[in-house]
């Protein structure tokens, strides 16, 4: 497949160069549609929906590899057991450090079982990364099918869709997310949410970058 920026100005590829779009004027997600790798996904199934309760921490492309073990020891869990899940998530984030150059980075590691910020939005961030690695992934809206009025208003999610369904990440996509705080795109950060899974036993393992 070869990478596309489409009219509704969102970049997509089995590349990972295409993350690189989200520089382009315009373009406010770029996704990396890459397929699930089935070592991590073993690792990953031992995780409970508690393992990994929201943990953030600043982090660099320098430290980044020493930032990801203590979070996982934090929690008792021994990085050695998600060997190649680490060796993926320092792959990931160094295209994610390319693009944001020298802001300063925040990453956090979440497993829930519960829903988390289900209303359609914008980041007021400048550029987010978004991997998931189980479960459902993040659904979004391409521009044309946002009604920027009533999603700024606090609608309900039914009077933001204009039409249709949202798209969604399948799991082990990787996206970048222009904000609202990106320069020049006040008011046109990418609207999105994360899954309505309460209740169905699911189990999300979630990967964030914020600058």
């Amino acid at each position: 497949m070869n990478n596309v920026m489409t009219k509704s100005s969102h970049a997509s590829g089995n590349q990972p160069e295409v993350l690189y779009q989200i520089l382009d004027p315009g373009v406010n997600l770029s996704l990396w549609q890459r397929p699930a790798q089935a070592a991590i996904t073993q690792e990953l199934s031992s995780l409970k929906a508690s393992d990994l309760p929201d943990l953030r921490c600043t982090t660099s492309m320098d430290s980044f590899e020493d930032d990801v073990t203590a979070l996982l020891q934090k929690q008792d869990l021994d990085p050695s057991d998600f060997r190649n899940w680490c060796v993926d998530l320092s792959r990931v984030a160094e295209h994610y450090f390319s693009v944001s150059k020298d802001r300063d980075v925040t990453m956090r590691l979440e497993t829930t079982g519960d829903d988390v910020c289900c209303r359609f939005h914008a980041d007021n961030t400048q550029l987010r990364l978004l991997c998931t690695y189980r479960g459902p992934g993040t659904e979004w809206l391409p521009d044309a099918q946002v009604d920027r009025v009533a999603q700024g208003s606090g609608a309900a999610n039914d009077d933001i869709i204009r039409f249709g369904e949202p798209s969604e990440f399948a799991p082990f996509w990787v996206g970048i997310l222009k904000g609202n705080n990106y320069p020049g795109n006040k008011g046109h950060g990418l609207v999105h949410r994360s899954p309505s899974i309460a209740g169905s036993g699911q189990i999300r393992v979630l990967f964030c970058l914020d600058c």
